[in-house]
């Protein structure tokens, strides 16, 4: 008898606290994700962070909508690849992010290697700050141990894709 009582504590707590579980999982970030922006606002993209092999680590798909595959400093890329990443959480609401992406000339050949890297941080449920660089590399280069061609430094706000009812 006692065990029940205290199990029905327990979830009167937690359902009584106006944090059910659901929005308890939408204050991480999985999910997807809209941005408009970026360094001198050439970057829109939405975002689908998926879980990993366990709660701390997943990855991140990213699909362009408005990009400039030149960078403003590559003339000869006409595409650029849909980013792929991860994710690794820090703490309650941080977690470190990478990503990659290729800058293709005409004939489909790497022209660069656009590498951001550094802090998601939640501000609300529903939002986030990244907070970090965005690297340029030569394809000739160790993108994981080479020093960059250029670095800016950049921080953007992302916003949770709502459900229409």
């Amino acid at each position: 008898m006692v065990h029940r009582c205290v199990l029905f504590v327990v979830v009167a707590l937690v359902l009584g606290s106006g944090v059910g579980l659901a929005q308890g999982n939408n204050c991480t970030i999985v999910g997807t994700w809209m941005h408009s922006g970026g360094p001198a606002d050439m970057f829109t993209w939405t975002l689908v962070a998926t879980p990993g092999a366990n709660a701390t680590v997943g990855q991140l798909d990213y699909e362009w909508v408005l990009v400039s595959p030149t960078l403003g400093m590559f003339p000869s890329a006409v595409r650029l690849t849909n980013p792929n990443g991860v994710w690794e959480k820090q703490k309650q609401g941080e977690y470190n992010v990478t990503w990659v992406a290729y800058g293709l000339d005409k004939d489909g050949k790497v022209v660069y290697v656009l590498r951001p890297h550094g802090v998601a941080m939640m501000t609300t449920c529903d939002a986030f700050n990244f907070v970090g660089t965005y690297d340029v590399f030569l394809p000739t280069q160790d993108i994981w141990n080479d020093e960059p061609l250029g670095s800016v430094p950049v921080n953007e706000t992302h916003w949770r894709m709502p459900v229409v009812k």
